[in-house]
């Protein structure tokens, strides 16, 4: 039996990242609206990101792969701008929350053509395709149970009026701790 596996894999992430100073008004913002409910779980600031996609538990052999893949992907886009559209939505409904996040209104399109550039050149390494739709969102916080969070989201909006931009994509570790996941930055993919 192999003891080394857990060492030679890692839990990876591809995603774009956003600029530290919206992250620290997006976690003042939804952990004032939703930290009163300890049901409710307000990602960290540092945690802030735009997931393009999710790729598990990854034997380290791979990676270089996957980084080929992603400059490829990232390299066929020119520098997008989007904003957050201020709604606040929840998967999977607002009655049964499971997570919580904040919609992207602009650039919302050049987002999705980005994931799906990235799923067509990751497939190309036998990395499997999401079977789910995808959604550009940002998720704030998950629910331990789901949750009607309807009431304690109505009404509410994030206001941020200016756009951002998108100049890369990024490829993470996640690590698990017992406080919750820590995201280490492994390398960048330019956008053109």
């Amino acid at each position: 039996m192999n003891n080394n596996k857990g060492k030679s894999e890692k839990r990876l992430f591809l995603a774009i990242d956003i600029p530290e100073f919206i992250k620290n008004d997006i976690y003042k913002f939804t952990s004032g609206l939703l930290s009163l409910d300890r049901r409710i779980r307000v990602l960290p600031a540092l945690n802030i990101h735009i997931t393009l996609k999710f790729l598990g538990s990854v034997n380290a052999g791979k990676i270089k792969k996957i980084e080929e893949a992603s400059i490829l992907a990232a390299g066929k886009f020119n520098r997008f701008k989007y904003k957050f559209n201020g709604k606040i939505g929840a998967f999977p409904s607002l009655e049964k929350a499971g997570v919580i996040f904040l919609g992207i209104g602009m650039g919302a399109d050049n987002i999705s053509e980005v994931y799906n550039e990235l799923e067509g050149s990751l497939a190309r390494i036998k990395v499997k395709r999401e079977k789910r739709k995808f959604f550009p969102h940002l998720t704030v916080a998950r629910t331990r149970i789901t949750k009607d969070v309807s009431k304690l989201i109505d009404n509410h909006k994030f206001d941020y009026d200016n756009a951002l931009e998108c100049s890369e994509i990024s490829l993470f570790e996640s690590k698990l701790k017992s406080y919750g996941a820590e995201y280490i930055n492994l390398n960048n993919f330019s956008l053109k």
